[in-house]
């Protein structure tokens, strides 16, 4: 749930989560809802409806470090799925973006490097890493005008 300003209706999820039935839509929207997860940022009324614009609570949304060390490793693919399910639905949407802004070449950059660190040399490079997400994180709402870039990484220890 990307759009922090505005937030989405359902009607407007269901369109980027394909092959979801709206039913299960909703059901899965009021767990998160009920679990703090998501909120509603805004409620327009159309025609007789209450229509609701949900927005993601970014703290809640995390996981704390004692919830994933207790979790299963089924629990743990789950979260991976729904993850990896997120990248691809952002670049699902910046692709039709794209390619309704003819002529806009595709910026999206991947990469993928195996790194052979001794442990103190790999905590490093966590720490290194994690701060520099954190300047950036916390330097992205200065510029109001600035586009929204998703920086997504996945670290396995040991492969």
């Amino acid at each position: 749930m990307r759009n922090k300003e505005h937030g989405m209706t359902p009607l407007e999820m269901v369109k980027i989560i394909e092959g979801v039935p709206q039913a299960t839509l909703y059901r899965h929207i009021q767990a998160m809802l009920d679990a703090g997860i998501i909120r509603v940022i805004n409620e327009k009324k159309v025609k007789s409806v209450s229509e609701k614009y949900y927005a993601l609570n970014e703290m809640e949304a995390t996981i704390k470090a004692e919830e994933w060390k207790k979790a299963s490793a089924a629990k743990k693919r789950d979260y991976v799925s729904l993850y990896q399910l997120s990248i691809l639905t952002q670049y699902q949407n910046y692709l039709k973006q794209v390619e309704e802004q003819n002529g806009e070449e595709d910026a999206a950059t991947f990469s993928m490097v195996e790194l052979k660190l001794a442990e103190d040399h790999f905590m490093q490079f966590q720490t290194e890493l994690n701060e520099l997400m954190t300047k950036y994180y916390h330097a992205s709402g200065k510029e109001k005008d600035a586009p929204v870039r998703t920086i997504a990484l996945t670290i396995i220890p040991e492969s």
